[in-house]
C-alpha cells in the first residue's frame, strides 16, 4: 500500500510541476513576444530565455503525460533512450539546472511585477524539474 501512495505522490508531483511549468512558460512566450531578432540572440548569444520557456512547454507536457499515464516513454523520446540513457538524463538534468539559474538570474531584469514573479516561479518549477528527474526510479 505505502508503493501505491508513493507512486500516487509521484504521478501528482509531475502533474502539477508539468501544469505550472506549462502555464507560466506559455504566459511568459506570449508576454514577452518571439521576434526574429530575439530568437537569433537567444540561438547565437544565449541571452534570451525564450529557448527555455519553449523547453519548459515540451516538459511541462511530458510531465502531464507523464503524470496522467505513468509512462516514460515520451521522455525517452524527447532524452534518448539506449545504453548512454543514463548519460543522456545527466545531461538534461545540467540542462534543467542551467535553465532555472539563468531564468531567476533574468528575472531582475524584466519590468513588471507580474512577469517577475512568473519568471521566480518558472525558474524554480525548472529547478524542481530537475530534482524529479532522481524520483525515476
Amino acid at each position: 500500500m505505502a508503493h501505491v501512495n508513493k507512486q500516487i505522490r509521484k504521478r501528482l508531483i509531475s502533474i502539477s510541476l508539468g501544469v505550472v511549468l506549462l502555464i507560466t512558460s506559455a504566459f511568459l512566450i506570449v508576454k514577452t513576444g518571439i521576434n526574429s531578432e530575439q530568437l537569433q540572440s537567444a540561438l547565437f548569444f544565449g541571452i534570451s530565455p525564450i529557448l527555455f520557456y519553449m523547453l519548459g512547454i515540451v516538459f511541462g507536457i511530458e510531465r502531464i503525460v507523464f503524470g496522467a499515464t505513468g509512462s516514460e516513454k515520451l521522455f525517452r523520446l524527447l532524452a534518448g533512450d539506449g545504453e548512454l540513457y543514463y548519460t543522456a538524463l545527466l545531461g538534461v538534468f545540467f540542462i534543467f539546472i542551467i535553465s532555472g539559474v539563468l531564468i531567476l538570474a533574468y528575472t531582475p531584469i524584466v519590468a513588471g511585477i507580474i512577469e517577475k514573479v512568473l519568471e521566480l516561479i518558472n525558474g524554480l518549477s525548472f529547478l524542481a524539474l530537475s530534482a524529479t528527474l532522481f524520483m525515476r526510479s
